[in-house]
């Protein structure tokens, strides 16, 4: 596993340095030369908005977890660390997710299960929301018929695709299939994945949980869900125009949507790397016709997720300082 990792991480980068060498590199650096302090402060304040948000439909998987401030404000340092480590190590989410499991445990009391559990119901909500966000971008994209028809084929069976399979997830969760499977292994002799369906049915009883039993939580978790996607969209717009070539937002959106189908995609890469950037180069190109235009806002959005790393980093190293709950 680790091997494919780092092939995949090393494909990527490899992708992201001909998306470079292809490019006026002189001619982006003046384009990024215009960002100014205000943009940068913009970008930076809308993205804070967004991670406020996500940190808030996290808080509201916790069953056992009061939605107040002190906790809100514990749950934002994690994922702070969290987040910095997907992007920053070559592992994704083999070096982000765990350790957000352990700083809820060692520093704030919360069980393995209960924060393994809120970590995998997060993720399910995202994906959940994600999927009106992409389709509204692909429907623009053919609208707009910005890219090759082959390739804008491609765009909408990978958007057919992850959309079936979340839909396939809602209803199964709707329906309890995975306590269905459970009840019926534990009479016939495949009694040895009993451990494993018990963990994936106490997650799925959770979610049902959330989804049926408490609409009014759920509902606030998915809007804030949807609502961080949105906020990709906003700082698309946002580059753009502080760089000089503004756009509609309808066409941020399209740009942000079909990014985060690439991300989807290319979920065993780090940190998307090489696939991120090259969807947001080739739209933001066709976009503006400047193909230098593309690179350039494709920077900016790595220089943004570099920058807010480093900080989640910096309360990485104060965590290691801070004595464990337990000593």
């Amino acid at each position: 596993m680790w091997a494919f990792k780092l092939a995949a991480f090393a494909g990527g980068a490899a992708l992201f340095a001909w998306i470079l060498h292809d490019s006026d590199l002189s001619a982006v650096t003046a384009i990024l030369t215009g960002l100014g302090a205000a943009g940068i402060a913009a970008i930076l304040a809308n993205f804070a908005v967004g991670f406020v948000a996500d940190v808030i439909s996290w808080l509201l998987m916790f069953r056992s977890l009061p939605p107040t401030g002190l906790w809100l404000w514990r749950i934002w340092l994690v994922q702070m660390v969290g987040e910095a480590l997907n992007v920053l190590t070559p592992f994704g989410s083999f070096g982000g997710e765990p350790f957000k499991a352990l700083l809820l445990k060692r520093h704030y009391g919360v069980s393995y299960t209960e924060g393994s559990a809120s970590l995998l119901l997060i993720q399910t909500v995202n994906s959940l929301a994600q999927v009106p966000f992409l389709l509204v971008a692909v429907g623009l994209l053919i609208h707009r018929h910005l890219l090759p028809p082959t390739l804008e084929q491609i765009i909408l069976a990978a958007a057919i695709v992850i959309s079936g399979f979340m839909i396939l997830v809602l209803v199964a969760l709707h329906s309890r299939l995975l306590a269905a499977l459970h009840a019926r292994l534990e009479r016939s002799r495949w009694r040895r994945f009993d451990q494993a369906l018990r963990v994936l049915e106490d997650i799925e009883g959770r979610l049902f949980f959330f989804m049926r039993e408490s609409p009014r939580r759920f509902a606030a978790s998915y809007l804030l869900a949807f609502a961080t996607w949105m906020v990709g969209a906003v700082e698309m717009f946002l580059l753009f125009r502080f760089l000089g070539h503004p756009i509609d937002f309808t066409d941020a959106w399209l740009i942000e949507g079909i990014v985060s189908i690439a991300r989807s995609v290319s979920f065993f890469i780090p940190a998307h790397l090489g696939f991120q950037d090259g969807a947001i180069a080739l739209l933001g190109s066709a976009l503006t016709g400047a193909p230098d235009m593309g690179v350039a806002i494709a920077l900016a959005r790595r220089a943004r997720e570099l920058a807010w790393s480093a900080f989640g980093l910096a309360i990485g190293g104060w965590f290691s300082l801070k004595k464990p709950l337990e000593a």
